[in-house]
């Protein structure tokens, strides 16, 4: 799979942009501020339905400027290569300041964020990625939860429904205390619970061995990297209806303290991943150095996950990802990603040498122009 163009109308500084690209992908160069990270903003957008920024879509909205509009073509071959097996797929999302939001996939109306979601995998790799070490236990969750969801349809779909449950049962605390009426939405949420549960121990004994090895590479061996998954519900049995009903108590005994908390305080939206080296916690022993490899690292062995999982190719967004390291640990990066996808690259200046078939863009106040 790879994006073979772009257009982007009235998107943060880009009011009118159309750009195609070879399966290689494109180097995009130029001063802070010039738009570069708004490009691969507006390709993550069309892959995800999501800013790999966190913004709020309103935010991406051109100033003066009431929508936006985003449109690309994806092109998918069979594993042959065989053009006879090509297919070609329009992606277009319009939204609005007034909360409207449109998503087409060839013209035709996609109703739900799960049939959008993870048809066009995408990997992004930033400068901000250091706060999947240094940063909230929410991070990390987010990480976890896109990973598995663009490989696993049936994971969004109890995510989904996981949120909806705990969002009522939320409602209810300090309003009732009829437990018949918590116990239905706390059935619903351990139903949910135990897939995500369970898909995310599986996911996470894939990424700790890819990341271990990726970080090898980086570092050059000279510490070992581990991935820990840390769940809130503490239950030993791999059974189900066992992890079920262990969590369905630990629900209902914790209704008074919810309701102080006017908040559901356990379960899987609590869990987190722990990050080691050599043994010790990165966070807390790690050089900002080491923490910063280890955070490639992890985006490394993500989209080799994906690759696993899926095949087909998939997009990496690189925002100056590299730019804290040092000289040693960078050549060694973008290396790993060349060949495995259709890589976009924002910096302000490339020190690397990548593939002569890259597309380099110099990015003017939100002026694009190739050579």
């Amino acid at each position: 799979m790879h994006l073979q163009n772009l257009t982007l109308q009235n998107f943060r500084n880009h009011t009118a942009l159309s750009l195609s690209f070879p399966k290689e992908g494109a180097l995009f160069e130029g001063a802070n501020g010039a738009g570069k990270t708004n490009i691969l903003e507006g390709i993550n957008m069309l892959c995800t339905g999501r800013s790999q920024r966190g913004a709020a879509r309103a935010d991406m909205i051109a100033y003066g400027q009431e929508a936006a509009f985003i449109s690309g073509d994806f092109r998918f071959d069979d594993s042959n290569g065989d053009d006879g097996g090509v297919i070609v797929q329009n992606a277009a999302l319009g939204f609005s300041r007034d909360r409207k939001t449109v998503m087409k996939l060839d013209g035709e109306n996609v109703g739900s964020y799960t049939e959008w979601f993870g048809e066009r995998p995408a990997v992004s790799f930033g400068a901000d990625d250091l706060e999947l070490v240094y940063g909230a236990p929410e991070a990390r969750r987010k990480f976890l939860d896109m990973l598995v969801s663009q490989t696993d349809r049936a994971y969004l779909s109890a995510l989904l429904a996981y949120r909806r449950a705990m969002a009522c049962r939320n409602a209810l605390l300090g309003k009732t205390g009829d437990a018949a009426q918590f116990e239905v939405y706390e059935q619903a949420m351990a139903e949910s619970a135990v897939r995500l549960v369970f898909s995310r121990v599986e996911a996470v004994r894939e990424l700790s061995a890819l990341t271990s090895g990726f970080y090898a590479e980086i570092s050059g061996g000279a510490e070992a990297a581990d991935v820990e998954y840390a769940p809130k519900v503490k239950c030993d049995s791999f059974d189900g209806l066992e992890w079920q009903s262990v969590y369905l108590v630990s629900l209902a005994e914790r209704r008074e303290k919810d309701v102080e908390l006017m908040y559901t305080a356990t379960g899987p939206h609590r869990d987190d991943l722990r990050f080691t080296l050599g043994g010790r916690a990165a966070k807390a022993h790690a050089s900002q150095g080491q923490c910063r490899s280890f955070a490639l690292s992890l985006k490394l062995a993500s989209a080799r996950f994906i690759e696993q999982r899926r095949g087909g190719g998939m997009v990496f967004l690189v925002d100056d990802a590299v730019s804290e390291l040092d000289p040693e640990r960078t050549s060694r990066v973008y290396p790993l990603l060349e060949g495995r996808g259709q890589v976009f690259i924002a910096t302000p200046r490339c020190q690397a040498a990548l593939g002569g078939r890259v597309m380099r863009c110099a990015v003017d106040s939100g002026n694009v122009s190739t050579w």
